[in-house]
C-alpha cells in the first residue's frame, strides 16, 4: 500500500513539473530552464530515540529546469552521526531522493523556493553490521542568489518524514520486515552551490 502511494506521489510530482512549462524570456539572464548540478553542505539531525548526535551532511543533485518556476531534482545525500552513549560508534544515513522545486520569484537574482519529494533512506552502523531502510517524503524551504549567469549560492532548511520498515543484520543476510516501524524523521540545513 505504501509503495502504491509513493508511485502515485512520484507521478503527481512529474505531472506538476511538466504541466508548469513556460517559455523563457529572450532577455532573461537568470533563466531557470536547463540542466543543473547542485552541491549542498551542512548538518542533519535525526530523532532522539536513535541516540545519535547531529552530524555533518552533504548532498549531490542533478536537476533539470522544465520551466522558469519548476525544477525536477534527483539526488543522493549522506550524513554521519556519532552515538551519544558510545563516542567511537558512528552511523551513516544515506538517501536517494526525487523532488520538485518551485521558485516563487523566478526572474529575479534572489529566488525563494519550496521543495517536495519522495526518497528512500538507509541508516547503517558498520561496527554492528546493522542497516535499517525505509522510504517517505521530503520537504524543503530555501532561497538562492544568482552570483553569475551559471552560478548560484543559497541555503535550504529541509525535513524528511519517513519510517524504517526493514532491517538487515549481517552483510550476507536479507532484509526483514520490522514488526513496528522506527521513526527516521530528520531535519537539517544545507548551504547550496548550484551550476546552471
Amino acid at each position: 500500500m505504501k509503495n502504491g502511494k509513493m508511485i502515485l506521489t512520484m507521478a503527481a510530482l512529474i505531472a506538476i513539473g511538466v504541466g508548469a512549462v513556460e517559455p523563457a524570456r529572450a532577455d532573461d539572464k537568470n533563466s531557470n530552464i536547463g540542466l543543473k548540478l547542485n552541491l549542498g553542505l551542512g548538518v542533519q539531525d535525526v530523532p532522539q530515540a536513535q541516540n545519535l548526535e547531529k552530524g555533518d551532511a552533504a548532498a549531490l543533485s542533478l536537476g533539470y529546469g522544465v520551466s522558469q518556476r519548476v525544477t525536477l531534482w534527483l539526488g543522493v545525500d549522506l550524513s554521519k552521526h556519532r552515538h551519544e552513549q558510545i563516542a567511537d560508534l558512528e552511523s551513516h544515513l544515506a538517501g536517494l531522493e526525487f523532488g520538485v522545486q518551485y521558485k516563487f520569484m523566478p526572474h529575479e537574482r534572489f529566488r525563494p523556493y519550496g521543495k517536495f519529494g519522495v526518497g528512500a533512506f538507509a541508516l547503517g552502523t558498520e561496527a554492528t553490521d546493522t542497516v535499517l531502510s525505509g522510504a517517505g517524503f521530503t520537504w524543503g524551504l530555501g532561497a538562492e542568489y544568482r552570483l553569475a549567469r551559471f552560478l548560484a549560492v543559497g541555503a535550504e532548511v529541509f525535513w524528511k518524514d519517513f519510517d524504517y520498515t526493514q532491517r538487515r543484520i549481517g552483510e550476507d543476510n536479507d532484509f526483514e520486515e520490522l514488526p513496528d516501524p522506527i521513526s527516521g524523521n530528520a531535519r537539517g540545513i544545507l548551504i547550496n552551490f548550484t551550476l546552471h
